[in-house]
């Protein structure tokens, strides 16, 4: 079961990649409060159009459904042929969850935005700012991750749940 949630938490580590790339890239007024302070104050980004506005939320919508959908199937398959507690599925999906936060921590916090610090990751206006070198920044935003990745275990386990009890099991 931990090898699978593995596997899965690095395939799903892989779309909110995707995900955090387009968003930055497209849509950067979208992730700038996931920057630190001294980035959000030097930022020159212009006020997005409604247009922009609306085509981002649509985005972040539809990009949501694949996401979560894709958590809850990954649940449903890995029990489908045979009934399991509760805790089990909240673990499996807790691992799947973790390993997110994990990525993004390491390789999208640390490696690509305070190591690299990548020009797609710049916010217009911001180069040369100390907060893309902040590790401490990025590792307390891993802190609220576990938490947000528990929480998120619970709600996608109970439906996953009654899914498998009511349609599958």
């Amino acid at each position: 079961m931990i090898q699978v949630a593995l596997v899965e938490g690095l395939i799903w580590s892989v779309l909110w990649i995707i995900y955090v790339y387009i968003l930055v890239t497209k849509f950067p007024w979208e992730m700038l409060h996931d920057y630190p302070e001294d980035i959000q104050k030097a930022s020159t980004l212009p006020e997005p159009s409604a247009e922009q506005k609306r085509k981002a939320r649509v985005f972040s919508a539809l990009f949501s459904i694949v996401l979560f959908g894709i958590l809850i199937v990954f649940g449903v398959l890995q029990y489908s042929g045979g009934k399991t507690s509760f805790l089990n599925l909240t673990l499996f999906t807790f691992i799947i969850a973790m390993s997110w936060n994990v990525v993004d921590l390491i390789v999208m916090d640390w490696i690509i935005i305070c190591k690299l610090t990548a020009k797609w990751v710049v916010i217009e206006g911001t180069e040369g700012c100390k907060g893309y070198k902040d590790y401490m920044y990025h590792f307390k935003g891993f802190l609220i991750g576990c938490v947000y990745s528990a929480i998120m275990a619970l709600i996608i386990s109970g439906i996953d749940y009654l899914i498998l009890k009511f349609i599958v099991w």
